[in-house]
């Protein structure tokens, strides 16, 4: 799943978005859903995975401590309050996908989104995000498609794209690059469980070493499974 959103510059009202126009991955859905649903949650009763496990939905509100904490990433620290949207429709709805984004979502057992947005002094803003599948197969079909260059490409066409992995986080692996307008961005995905997490920073940052730290971080803080 991936998307685009339109977003304001300078000292705005938004904080994190002071530099940023039109970011990818991670970053650009939650930033477009903490824009328009901040505090809220998404219901939708037509996601299967939910009607089918009677644990998915509580579970699906309580994917906090998978989020990025105060020290974790160096130089970010969390702002503001997490959020959830549960549901595909819901979540599609909130980020407007396309069609086909929304069936890549369903096929992959998708439950919620749970993000909280990052920010690193006035000038570097990111997000924490940790999505639910109801398989781990699941979580990682979405990693890969997530992380091909096709994907990317159709996000940022002109990117450079430099792409890492992450000592001590199993299968981690992220990418550094540009937004259509310059901005320096970075994202790392990994899988624990039945979780995508993702970390995604913009600005003037050492994204690998930040990114990497981050991932880190999380991973031994939450012994590597979710939820």
């Amino acid at each position: 799943m991936s998307s685009i959103s339109s977003t304001s510059s300078a000292n705005d009202t938004i904080a994190p978005m002071r530099r940023s126009n039109r970011l990818t991955a991670g970053l650009v859905v939650a930033l477009l859903l903490i824009g328009s649903a901040c505090g809220d949650d998404g219901d939708d009763e037509s996601a299967a995975p939910e009607a089918a496990n009677g644990n998915a939905r509580p579970a699906a509100r309580d994917l906090d401590r998978f989020l990025m904490r105060n020290g974790e990433e160096p130089g970010f620290r969390p702002d503001g309050d997490a959020f959830t949207v549960v549901g595909v429709d819901a979540f599609a709805e909130h980020a407007r996908l396309s069609r086909a984004e929304v069936q890549q979502l369903r096929e992959n057992g998708f439950i919620s989104f749970t993000a909280r947005r990052t920010l690193a002094g006035r000038d570097a803003a990111g997000v924490s995000e940790v999505r639910l599948f109801a398989t781990p197969e699941g979580a990682r079909n979405e990693m890969t498609y997530e992380l091909r260059t096709r994907t990317i490409r159709a996000l940022l066409p002109k990117t450079k794209i430099r792409r890492f992995t992450v000592r001590g986080v199993p299968d981690a692996r992220g990418w550094t690059g540009s937004d259509l307008h310059g901005n320096p961005i970075g994202t790392v995905h990994w899988v624990q469980g039945r979780c995508m997490l993702v970390l995604v920073s913009e600005g003037d940052v050492p994204f690998v070493n930040a990114l990497s730290t981050g991932a880190r971080a999380i991973y031994e803080r939450t012994g590597g499974d979710c939820p």
